[in-house]
């Protein structure tokens, strides 16, 4: 799914989707994986995310620029059903082995547009094409820039847009 909306109106429906696709704690590779374009984005997620996480049981792991490398991936490696995280590190962790997406059940894009901007479409792409079949929304405040409509055709033909 394709949603045009600014941030502050699906925030915090972030809780509602991960309770529905992830609602109880599981041993391995994370359930959801939500990628931002920038460090904070992705830790106000993270804090959005803590009391959802707590009544559920769940594990949150943030993947930031500035944090230990080693320590997230040994994070990563303990087992967590959510990962958070700006859309280098996250793809620099995947392909590095720090987890695997075998069973995701949700797959987010924060601010697409934003992402495309930064110059990180191809990163993107990257994970995109190792996803296996799980529900992705990507949200955006720009549905009909030409990057991502390219990359919505490409990617997820048929994905249907909300406004």
């Amino acid at each position: 799914m394709l949603v045009e909306a600014l941030p502050e109106t699906y925030i915090n429906d972030l809780s509602l989707l991960v309770r529905e696709f992830v609602p109880q704690p599981e041993e391995g590779s994370p359930r959801a994986l939500i990628i931002t374009p920038v460090d904070e984005d992705a830790h106000s997620i993270a804090e959005t995310l803590k009391p959802l996480a707590k009544e559920l049981d769940l594990t949150v792991d943030v993947l930031h620029e500035k944090g230990n490398k080693l320590k997230q991936r040994n994070d990563l490696f303990d087992g967590t059903e959510i990962v958070v995280g700006n859309v280098k590190r996250v793809t620099e962790m995947y392909f590095q082995n720090g987890f695997n997406i075998g069973k995701l059940k949700l797959f987010i894009l924060i601010k697409t547009d934003e992402i495309f901007r930064k110059g990180q479409k191809g990163n993107v792409v990257r994970i995109t094409e190792s996803l296996p079949k799980c529900k992705t929304i990507l949200f955006t405040t720009h549905a009909d820039e030409e990057k991502i409509a390219s990359f919505v055709d490409e990617f997820f033909p048929g994905i249907g847009v909300m406004e």
